[in-house]
């Protein structure tokens, strides 16, 4: 871990306040206003999750997604579409490449005024890798049908894609879903209850991502 970057103590209880406050009075002023608030209660704690969270995966996987991005609170100012210049919201990705919206898979994190999500899926995946990756199915279906198996145990991940309205095929029951899918990304949605998470979100959202570990490695490999 950077040495600037203490470990991660939790998300105080003041981050929804803060985020509220943001997306009713997204301008400058206000923002410089509240610039304070915004690193103690954001923008520290999430830089130090991430480095947490890459340090703690580097242990359990070595080597095998150790390229982190951590996202700004200020909209491309290109890119405003008639809003504010700030986000309500931030994230972090973890993955072979800190470059974000490629092909490859990558582990995501990110929080809002209201919940927290974590989970793994690729954020750009085009017509050749969705070939790719029904031809994988294909070729060996047990391969991919055992890790289903282990994340239906789990039962606390959702998939997070569309499937196409002209099925590409059909596996059977257990893979159908998969080999039709547009994209493929799993992850978990974790609402406030009432206060932000705490440092025991260090764990949690490292054994979500050792659970997605092996679908994550499958994808890098098609």
């Amino acid at each position: 871990m950077p040495k600037d970057i203490p470990p991660f103590e939790g998300f105080p209880k003041d981050l929804p306040e803060f985020l509220w406050g943001l997306s009713f009075n997204n301008e400058r002023p206000w923002f410089n206003e509240h610039r304070d608030q915004f690193e103690r209660c954001l923008n520290g704690p999430i830089h130090a999750l991430a480095e947490d969270v890459r340090g703690a995966l580097d242990e359990r996987f070595p080597g095998q997604a150790t390229a982190l991005h951590v996202s700004r609170i200020w909209r491309d100012a290109r890119r405003l579409f008639g809003r504010g210049p700030f986000k309500e919201h931030m994230w972090f990705s973890l993955g072979v490449s800190a470059e974000i919206y490629t092909p490859t898979p990558q582990f995501w994190f990110g929080i809002d005024a209201k919940s927290w999500e974590a989970g793994m899926g690729c954020w750009n995946m085009k017509g050749d890798m969705l070939e790719r990756w029904r031809a994988s199915i294909d070729a060996d279906p047990k391969r991919l049908a055992k890790i289903v198996r282990a994340l239906n145990r789990r039962g606390d991940l959702a998939p997070y894609w569309e499937e196409y309205k002209k099925p590409k095929g059909d596996p059977g029951p257990l893979l159908r879903p998969w080999y039709n899918a547009r994209a493929v990304e799993m992850g978990k949605k974790v609402w406030f209850e009432p206060d932000p998470p705490g440092r025991e979100l260090l764990d949690q959202v490292v054994d979500i991502y050792s659970a997605l570990m092996p679908l994550y490695q499958y994808l890098l490999h098609i």
